[in-house]
């Protein structure tokens, strides 16, 4: 089977001929694994099944200071290239107001100049394409964490008509990507820490539920799959996940659910995506350890179908290059 076709496969719950994997990492991971491997092409050189598209042009970051970078959203981040995201700098918000303030043009070609020839460098391989912040994130990042979380309670008029004008944003996207010839649209949002959800799960239904329904409802009506990274414990959220269309569940961390227990109770609904540990076995673990752990996930998570074996981040530059390298090569030996 070609890569497209195992994760197809897999996502459909009907067992592939070997479980379909996606090595994701840091730079600082990045820089080791090409210097490992001499390459600077590791999606081809890994053979990674999935491939990621972003739509953005060119100028999405502007420098405009030491690690300070601005996004088209005007949110400047303190960035080193060393760290995930970084963190917001500044507040594009400062009052709880639209007033003056314009989204970027989710129109713009240039978003999309790219998209075809991706698609065509990546004919077998299982194509989606990245929104990156799509809902919460994208607001906490423009008002501030504490001051939206404060907005929930205080100023639900105001939270509502910031996540309207974000989701107005995305389905524009959304429409524009999903003409392509692409598998699947994936979609970043937050919502929990290791303890449990960030806020109750009634603002959850208040605020997030609606505008996902319309995001995640626009994508399935053009016949695409529904990808959707959320860190932290929100397993209590699935049947409610399951019930909006999403397809394809990630990060799936083994450090805040039971992931054979999880597989159990919605592996007929949903399919996963992750699963290795970067918190405890990837970083901390001798590579006997990384390999007879990728072998448990496979063999056991893998069977029957509805899993997409990768770590359950990005691989963070702490990891020793030997730990990176043992997983790496025992998941591609499943499907030699």
């Amino acid at each position: 089977m070609t890569p497209r076709a195992r994760v197809r496969q897999a996502i459909r719950h009907a067992p592939p001929d070997a479980v379909p994997y996606h090595f994701s990492y840091t730079p600082p991971a990045r820089r080791k694994l090409e210097a490992y491997y001499s390459t600077t092409d590791l999606d081809a050189a890994l053979n990674n099944h999935i491939v990621k598209y972003k739509p953005r042009c060119a100028d999405y970051l502007t420098p405009v200071g030491p690690n300070l970078w601005r996004d088209e959203f005007g949110v400047v981040w303190d960035w080193d290239g060393a760290t995930d995201i970084g963190t917001p700098a500044n507040c594009v918000f400062a009052a709880r107001s639209l007033a003056g303030y314009a989204f970027p043009d989710p129109f713009l070609p240039c978003r999309y100049a790219n998209l075809p020839a991706f698609i065509d460098a990546h004919r077998d391989r299982f194509r989606v394409v990245n929104l990156g912040k799509s809902l919460f994130e994208r607001a906490w990042s423009m008002r501030g964490m504490q001051n939206l979380l404060m907005d929930m309670v205080e100023a639900p008029a105001w939270v509502e008509a910031l996540l309207d004008a974000i989701t107005d944003f995305n389905l524009h996207t959304i429409a524009e990507v999903t003409w392509y010839d692409i598998d699947a649209v994936m979609f970043g949002d937050d919502w929990a820490g290791q303890r449990g959800l960030l806020f109750s799960p009634a603002m959850w239904r208040r605020y997030i539920k609606p505008r996902i329904a319309a995001m995640y409802g626009a994508v399935k009506q053009a016949g695409k799959a529904v990808f959707i990274h959320c860190c932290g414990k929100v397993q209590e959220l699935f049947p409610e996940l399951v019930q909006l269309g999403v397809d394809v569940f990630n990060p799936f961390q083994p450090e805040v659910m039971d992931l054979a227990a999880i597989k159990r109770q919605f592996g007929d609904q949903l399919a996963f995506y992750g699963g290795m540990s970067v918190q405890q076995v990837l970083p901390f673990g001798a590579e006997q350890t990384v390999r007879a752990e990728a072998r448990r996930l496979m063999d056991v998570i893998g069977q029957g179908g509805g899993y997409i074996i990768a770590p359950s981040h990005d691989m963070p530059g702490d990891i020793p290059i030997e730990n990176m390298v043992a997983f790496i090569e025992t998941v591609r030996s499943g499907t030699a």
